[in-house]
């Protein structure tokens, strides 16, 4: 992909992610997700904490160690305000991409800079589909946005997304769209909730 390609590609998972935001209501909060024991504000806060990694990461190129979900303050008491600011905070580390020739130490692995964007926009759009689930509505991913994650995403899952920081890989159903396609790459149930790892 060129720069053009990841920033219309961060921009797309952004609008995605911020989509499912909009759902959110306090009374959520408590409701289960498709990930395993975890409800939404939890999750919410997963997200948040990841996102600040991988912030992290752009702006010093190397992975901050014994990240756990407090790690990273959050804004005030409420988790949806908390991951806005995350999400602005990791376009700002991202836009204009700092990527070219560039690379990032996570947990010993050098990563290409550019490789740590993908990652980012996969976790926001996963996530996102999560949220939405929580919230009891049904948003497919965008069919462009999955296709375009899916060129990026498998050398991801074989590094270790799939199986390790999401859950395993689900046979993709007969007929799936690029958005069953990638939920199933990470472990997700294309349709209803399902079980994921974080």
């Amino acid at each position: 992909m060129s720069c053009s390609d990841e920033l219309s590609l961060l921009a797309e998972a952004t609008r995605y992610l911020f989509g499912s935001l909009l759902l959110v209501r306090e009374a959520d909060f408590p409701a289960p997700t498709p990930c395993r024991d975890w409800d939404l504000r939890r999750l919410l806060r997963h997200v948040r904490t990841s996102l600040a990694d991988l912030t992290e990461v752009l702006a010093v190129s190397e992975f901050p160690r014994g990240s756990d979900l407090d790690t990273h303050p959050a804004v005030g008491t409420d988790p949806v305000a908390a991951l806005r600011a995350g999400i602005v905070d990791f376009l700002l580390a991202s836009t204009p991409l700092p990527t070219a020739g560039r690379w990032c130490r996570i947990e010993g692995r050098c990563l290409p800079a550019k490789t740590v964007v993908y990652v980012g926009a996969i976790e926001m759009v996963l996530h996102a589909w999560d949220i939405a689930q929580a919230c009891r509505a049904d948003r497919p991913i965008p069919s462009d946005l999955a296709s375009a994650l899916l060129g990026v995403s498998p050398p991801l899952a074989e590094a270790g997304l799939a199986g390790h920081v999401f859950a395993e890989p689900l046979a993709a159903p007969a007929a799936a769209t690029p958005s069953d396609q990638l939920l199933a790459l990470f472990g997700r149930q294309p349709i209803g909730p399902g079980l994921c790892a974080t």
